[in-house]
């Protein structure tokens, strides 16, 4: 599905500046605990995962980026939502229409030989992940998983 147009939008795209569109993925990954990954950078606090390369699926962008990222094996499962995200990257000084698909994933494994020094990961409950996220849609997205994967807890 290539039409953005119904994905919800987040952030406040400003008039002047000049805007990158691009395309992302991110990964919705769960520990034993049931808690979700999250990574810290110096850009902030993102779901694993980033942008999609030319003639990349977004299922191998999130096992590249969360294998460069956090050292994790994964396989994405199945496409939960998608979000479009306007976003300023201090690190690229640039201005992002992030047009971002959320995928759940399983953890098959481990592998720290390709972690990227200024990444950080940790495990956080489902509330604490939609507060320190940094991009609205990334929070947002989180609800929208567990939602589905727990739909009789109280939200």
């Amino acid at each position: 599905m290539n039409d953005w147009s119904k994905a919800p939008v987040f952030g406040i795209r400003s008039e002047g500046a000049p805007w990158v569109i691009r395309p992302s993925a991110y990964g919705l990954l769960e520990d034993r605990d049931g808690r979700v990954a999250v990574v810290r950078s110096r850009d902030g606090t993102f779901l694993p995962g980033g942008g999609v390369e030319a003639g990349e699926m977004p299922e191998d962008a999130i096992r590249r980026e969360t294998l460069e990222e956090c050292g994790l094996i994964v396989r994405p499962v199945r496409s939960v939502t998608r979000a479009v995200q306007f976003a300023y990257s201090s690190s690229e000084r640039a201005h992002f229409e992030k047009r971002s698909t959320f995928m759940e994933c399983a953890i098959e494994g481990s592998d720290r030989t390709h972690l990227q020094a200024g990444h950080e990961l940790f495990w956080v409950d489902e509330e604490m992940a939609t507060r320190i996220l940094t991009h609205e849609s990334h929070g947002w997205a989180v609800l929208q998983w567990m939602r589905r994967t727990r739909p009789d807890a109280d939200r």
